[in-house]
């Protein structure tokens, strides 16, 4: 499976190489750039007009950029904003260096946003782990039917919907595949590919939305609903057990228990359920289900696109972390799957020290931010109801 990501990420390089990919180039600071031909520069280190000269040479990371609109948070569900924003910031901090390697983190790690990169996008851009979170979210908000969420796919990936600049630079190949099925009008929750090899983190990293509605379910309706939700993309037992085990750490993170109360819950739930049933995926699971998987050293932790890699990875980060900061930053210098392991690790941490505990110039520097939250705010009224 590592291999066949090896492969995939190969495939992409040489997409975006080709043009088949074409990602946008702007400047660094796009508040900056948007605003330059009036001769107004939005930079607190830059108050009184004077041209940045990072605009011109620029710099990787820039410790003032401030954005000009500022949206309210007073008032909002720290764990319910905190988790969701805190995937889409983890996926945002990561999208300038994905796929580069750990050596490559070692020697430049991230210590701050950052722009350009491999997709030569401007600041607070996310990719498809928030994109595909917010068709979930969306979906939800109005019925949650499996249609709707396909259709919600679809227009992401054929009209960039869902995504910070009105068009989509980054899809798994699994997740394309699947949506080119649904778009061919099979049934929604019999487009996920199935075999062994389409285990990689593309229903892991949109998973979490489901935690913030576990509650409103029965503990069977509530297994089918994750496992159906995943199957969209995903159908093979291994990457919807990650997504299991996912949506009962993170509710339990969101009722307010503690890191290891949280795993240690969702441990025995997988193993009950799955244990007698399948003991292969048991064993493939081993470092994450005997907690083992904290004991590693770093260079134990594999920070691939395969979805068994991806969950280990995040849950190391989240317990060696003592803050949001740290967590996310730690899982983008692991290298490889940067943006996808940091969203994943950035939806436990976000719920866990809530909303106030990002930093607030991370989350005001989302592209869209706006659009986000009214999302946010439709899907919270909507799971009251339910």
């Amino acid at each position: 499976m590592r291999e066949r990501t090896e492969i995939d990420i190969s495939i992409m390089k040489k997409a975006i190489q080709q043009g088949v990919i074409k990602p946008k180039i702007c400047r660094q600071c796009w508040t900056c750039e948007k605003y330059l031909e009036e001769g107004k520069v939005y930079c607190e280190e830059y108050a009184y007009g004077k041209l940045p000269e990072y605009i011109m040479f620029p710099k990787k990371e820039c410790e003032k950029y401030e954005p000009l609109k500022k949206i309210d948070f007073v008032g909002c569900d720290e764990k319910l904003y905190g988790g969701i924003l805190g995937v889409c910031v983890g996926d945002m901090l990561g999208v300038p260096v994905e796929f580069s390697s750990r050596r490559e983190r070692d020697v430049d790690p991230v210590k701050e946003m950052r722009a350009y990169g491999t997709y030569s996008q401007p600041f607070g851009t996310w990719s498809d782990d928030t994109s595909l979170s917010l068709c979930l979210i969306d979906a939800i908000g109005k019925d949650g039917d499996y249609k709707t969420i396909a259709d919600n796919f679809i227009a992401y990936m054929d009209n960039g919907k869902f995504t910070p600049g009105d068009e989509m630079f980054d899809i798994g190949r699994t997740t394309q595949l699947s949506i080119e099925k649904m778009k061919q009008g099979v049934s929604p929750i019999e487009c996920g590919m199935k075999s062994e090899n389409d285990n990689g983190n593309g229903s892991l990293m949109r998973i979490l939305p489901l935690a913030f509605v576990k509650e409103k379910y029965s503990v069977e309706q509530m297994s089918e609903y994750v496992k159906n939700i995943s199957a969209l993309t995903h159908g093979h037992i291994r990457s919807i057990i990650a997504c299991e085990f996912y949506v009962e750490m993170a509710y339990s993170l969101y009722k307010g228990n503690g890191k290891e109360d949280a795993y240690r819950s969702a441990i025995k739930y997988i193993t009950d359920k799955y244990a007698s049933i399948y003991p292969k995926e048991m064993q493939i699971y081993s470092r994450v289900l005997s907690e083992k998987i904290l004991e590693c050293n770093a260079d134990e932790i594999r920070s691939t696109g395969y979805v068994v890699d991806s969950l280990g990875a995040s849950l190391w980060v989240f317990f060696k972390g003592n803050s949001y900061r740290e967590v996310v930053l730690d899982a983008v210098n692991l290298g490889g799957d940067t943006d996808t392991i940091s969203a994943i690790a950035g939806g436990l941490a976000g719920i866990y020290y809530g909303l106030s505990e990002i930093p607030i110039r991370w989350i005001q520097s989302i592209r869209k931010l706006d659009f986000i939250k009214e999302e946010i705010e439709k899907f919270e009224k909507k799971i009251k109801l339910i």
